[in-house]
C-alpha cells in the first residue's frame, strides 16, 4: 500500500514538474495550485501561452492591436521641406570667382596667393611688427569694457566708424604702407585712400561677422586685403533670405587659407549679400598682420 501512495505520489510531482517547465519556457511565473476564485475571474486573465511555448505579448494578434490602441500616424516628409546643411566651398585657387548673383549684382572674390614673393613678404611683416604703433581698442559690440580681440592701426584722412569704435584721422602713412597702396591702385585701376592694419597676436585673436558696408565707404565699396605671417582662415556667408538664426545654418558658406603674401579682393555686391569673418583656432598660430585698404568718402 505504501509502494502505491509512492508511485502516485511520484507520478503526480513529475506531471507539475512538466507543467511548471512548460509555463516556465513562456515566461511566465511559477505554476501554483488553481482556486476557485482564479476560475471564476478569467474576464481580464492574459492570453494563455500557446502550445508552441511563444509568449501572448510576443504574438502579431497582441503586437498590431497595442499599434492601433496607441494610433500612431506616419506622415511622411515632403522632398522640398527637407534642409540640407550645403557643403562648405574652399578657394585657394588664383582667379576671380562669383561666389553670388542676386538683385543687388554679382559678388566677386579675386584670390592671389602668391601677390608677394616669399622673400618680400618675410621683411615687410618684420617691418610692419615692429614699426607700426599698434593700439588695443574697446568694442562696444562685446560690451562697454571689452577690448577687441586684435591690435589695429588706422590711416587715413578721415575718421572710421564700426560697432562702436572710432578710429580717428591719421594721415601719417607708413612708407611701406603707402608704397602699397599704391601698387595696388596701380594694378587694378583702384583709388584706395584708407587703411585698417590689424594684428592677430594667436590664433586667439579674431574678428567676429560682419560686412564693411559703413555709409562713408559708398555703394558697394571694393576691399583689398593682403596678409603676412601664418595662414588664417578667412571665411564669408551669404546673408540673403536670412530671417531667423536658424536659418544662418543653411546658408551658403566659403572658406579661403590666406596664406603669407596673399592678396583678396570683395567687390561688386560683396558686402550687401556676404558676411566675413576670422574666427579663433584653438591650436598653435603664430602672429598675422592683415592689411584691409578701402576707398572712404566724405561723409560729412
Amino acid at each position: 500500500m505504501v509502494n502505491e501512495i509512492t508511485k502516485s505520489n511520484l507520478n503526480l510531482m513529475n506531471s507539475n514538474r512538466k507543467a511548471r517547465s512548460r509555463v516556465q519556457g513562456s515566461w511566465a511565473a511559477p505554476a501554483r495550485p488553481s482556486s476557485s476564485k482564479e476560475h471564476t475571474s478569467t474576464t481580464n486573465a492574459p492570453t494563455a501561452p500557446s502550445a508552441t511555448g511563444t509568449a501572448s505579448w510576443g504574438t502579431k494578434n497582441v503586437l498590431n492591436k497595442s499599434i492601433e490602441n496607441t494610433e500612431v500616424k506616419l506622415c511622411p516628409i515632403p522632398m522640398n521641406d527637407l534642409r540640407v546643411v550645403p557643403k562648405e566651398i574652399v578657394i585657394k585657387d588664383e582667379g576671380e570667382h562669383v561666389i553670388s548673383s542676386t538683385s543687388c549684382g554679382k559678388s566677386k572674390i579675386a584670390f592671389f596667393p602668391n601677390f608677394l614673393e616669399k622673400s618680400d613678404a618675410d621683411w615687410m611683416l618684420e617691418t610692419l611688427m615692429n614699426e607700426v604703433q599698434w593700439e588695443h581698442r574697446r568694442n562696444l559690440k562685446y560690451g562697454p569694457n571689452s577690448m577687441e580681440p586684435r591690435l589695429t592701426a588706422w590711416f587715413s584722412e578721415f575718421s572710421y566708424s564700426y560697432s562702436g569704435v572710432v578710429q580717428p584721422p591719421n594721415p601719417h602713412w607708413h612708407p611701406l604702407l603707402a608704397a602699397l597702396r599704391d601698387r595696388l591702385n596701380d594694378l587694378h585701376g583702384y583709388k584706395f585712400n584708407s587703411l585698417l592694419a590689424n594684428l592677430y597676436r594667436d590664433g586667439h585673436d579674431s574678428v567676429d561677422w560682419h560686412t564693411d558696408a559703413e555709409p562713408a565707404l559708398g555703394n558697394s565699396p571694393p576691399i583689398a586685403s593682403i596678409s603676412f605671417g601664418d595662414t588664417r582662415n578667412f571665411e564669408l556667408r551669404e546673408i540673403t533670405d536670412i530671417k531667423t538664426d536658424e536659418d544662418l545654418t543653411y546658408c551658403k558658406r566659403i572658406r579661403v587659407p590666406l596664406t603669407h603674401g596673399s592678396l583678396l579682393l570683395m567687390t561688386g555686391a560683396t558686402q550687401h549679400d556676404w558676411q566675413h569673418r576670422v574666427p579663433k583656432e584653438y591650436h598653435d598660430r603664430s602672429a598675422r598682420v592683415n592689411l584691409t585698404f578701402r576707398l572712404m568718402h566724405n561723409s560729412s
